[in-house]
């Protein structure tokens, strides 16, 4: 079965400056690290096309039309390159493909036209190859090559007509809003009650402010469904040919509070990406070895300090984020955590290896369960995969350490110049041992093993030094694991066509093969303070999600 292809398109409304792209970036990681092919359609930052239409502006009159088109088209081509930036941060692949490479054409008039369709392959091709797609919304081409834009709200159009061409499974316009209400829930009066699925006509209706009136009925002409939410969220608005039917009163969720165990490099990243998110979560408290260097932070968003772990872990805070490393006061602090009635979050693959299996049991008798998905990977979606697969075997690099290293010393760099440049780059701790010997890998295909029910006595690291690499050849630190349960990590040549042939830098690349026999292959930065802290708050947007669904109360109202 192959993964389903899904449409995300992020507005204005969401992106309203360059800061809330970390919010297009969460959406897409979800989808991604679920398995789906995502196409995220982008729109200019907020007031962008204004600032621009200005700046082009002279003495009260506009040039041609077509030349007004292609100026007002630059937001939209700036806030997707700027995505596609922040997403290789993360380590997330994804192609940046412009409306006029695939061919997007429209036709009528050069500020208000209407797309005709465009050429699927190149971004069929592109999902097929990396699983995720980037593009500008809002402008097309027409027969002429000149550029048009589509109106106001056109990235709404485009996402449902890139929607239209691949057969997309689904297409989610996000804004601000969590779906779609009766009127502006800004506005003064009674609160106005939310469409749990919308009907054309009914979302015509509407003032066209939040979905474009065009693009609807591009829709429904096109008999496509489509959803209305807002990032993160747990449901949406379904519009489509159906009968409008308004939602129960939802309840509204206070923030999330979270204890952060850990304040350093993935601690730390954790900690700047929630606090860009007030309205979702709330850190309470950390543990920190010294309670001076963090001053600022807990003056700042009023967070209490302390260098007990445990003590924090047991505070009763929603969900507990351990990011100390080690394994004793590790698995104290996550044991304090489960028995106070908390969630944890971990990226501590050590305690894993050593006392995965006893925690899990642990949280089970709690009515919790330990999110683990940044202890593999980084920002690798491997235990996602794992799980969804019910793999049998694994093959793949998972430590991008060994693997900055071993790329440096192909192209002739010494041993301590390429682990002082990963020093440099933040990609190694001030002792790499871990890393370069296999230990790291090797941890990390125990907590796989776990992840898919396999009983491994032993992982054998006995040719897994780096050091053992010969110069000039292209060697990866492999770890592997049998259907029959034999576990190992060694420094292995590659050729190609072999899929860890192609890993570059610090990226982690591992192939799966389920019991079913299909297989894949998962990509992604598995070093790095980014890439681990986003697979935490991952984990995190996961749970706040989970409890929004056991929050909801009722059914649905009478019908519009």
């Amino acid at each position: 079965m192959r993964p389903g292809v899904i449409v995300l398109k992020f507005g204005g409304s969401v992106l309203t400056d360059e800061d809330d792209l970390r919010i297009a970036v969460h959406e897409v990681y979800r989808w991604r690290r679920l398995g789906w092919r995502v196409v995220a359609v982008v729109s200019a930052f907020a007031g962008r096309t204004d600032a621009l239409l200005a700046s082009y502006r002279l003495e009260g009159v506009f040039a041609d039309p077509h030349a007004t088109a292609a100026i007002m088209a630059c937001g939209e081509r700036e806030s997707a390159a700027r995505l596609v930036g922040c997403l290789d941060r993360l380590g997330v692949p994804a192609v940046l493909l412009d409306p006029c490479a695939i061919g997007l054409r429209a036709r009528g008039g050069a500020l208000d036209a209407m797309p005709l369709g465009f050429d699927r392959s190149l971004v069929a091709g592109s999902l097929e190859a990396v699983g995720c797609v980037v593009v500008p919304g809002f402008f097309a081409s027409d027969g002429a090559g000149r550029i048009v834009t589509l109106g106001r709200g056109g990235s709404d159009l485009t996402a449902l007509v890139v929607a239209d061409g691949l057969r997309a499974d689904r297409c989610v316009l996000v804004k601000d809003v969590d779906g779609l209400y009766e009127h502006d829930p800004a506005a003064d009066g009674p609160r106005p009650r939310l469409f749990e699925q919308a009907s054309y006509e009914d979302v015509l209706e509407l003032d066209g402010s939040i979905v474009q009136h065009k693009a609807v009925r591009f829709a429904r002409d096109r008999g496509i469904g489509f959803e209305v939410g807002c990032a993160g969220g747990a449901s949406t608005t379904r519009v489509a040919a159906c009968r409008s039917v308004l939602a129960s009163e939802r309840c509204r969720v206070r923030p999330t509070r979270v204890a952060l165990l850990g304040l350093g490099v993935v601690g730390g990243g954790v900690l700047e990406l929630l606090s860009h998110m007030p309205d979702r979560f709330e850190c309470v408290a950390a543990c920190v070895r010294d309670p001076r260097k963090h001053a600022e932070s807990r003056e700042r968003l009023g967070i209490a300090l302390s260098t007990d772990a445990v003590e924090v872990a047991s505070s009763g805070a929603d969900v507990v984020v351990e990011a100390i490393g080690g394994v004793e006061t590790a698995r104290q602090s996550i044991e304090a955590a489960l028995l106070a009635g908390s969630h944890v979050v971990t990226a501590n693959k050590a305690v894993l290896a050593q006392h995965g299996r006893e925690l899990q049991e642990l949280a089970k008798l709690c009515g919790r369960e330990p999110r683990t998905s940044a202890a593999v990977g980084g920002g690798t979606p491997m235990l996602e995969a794992v799980t969804r697969l019910d793999a049998t075997s694994v093959r793949g690099v998972l430590n991008g350490t060994a693997n900055f290293v071993l790329e440096r010393l192909r192209i002739g760099e010494t041993l301590e110049g390429a682990i002082a440049e990963a020093q440099r780059s933040g990609l190694a701790e001030a002792d790499p041992s871990r890393d370069l010997d296999g230990r790291d890998a090797r941890d990390k295909l125990r907590v796989i093993a776990q992840a898919c029910d396999h009983a491994i006595d032993r992982v054998d690291i006995s040719r897994a030094d780096v050091r053992s690499a010969r110069p000039g050849v292209r060697s990866r630190q492999i770890a592997s694991l049998s259907p029959d349960g034999v576990a190992r990590v060694a420094i292995e040549e590659v050729e190609a066509g072999d899929p860890l042939f192609e890993v570059p830098g610090e990226w982690n690349a591992v192939k799966i093969t389920g019991s079913d026999g299909r297989s894949c292959v998962v990509r992604g930065r598995g070093a790095g303070r980014w890439p681990t802290a986003e697979a935490v708050i991952a984990d995190l947007l996961d749970l706040q999600r989970e409890a929004s669904f056991t929050r909801k109360r009722g059914r649905s109202l009478a019908t519009a």
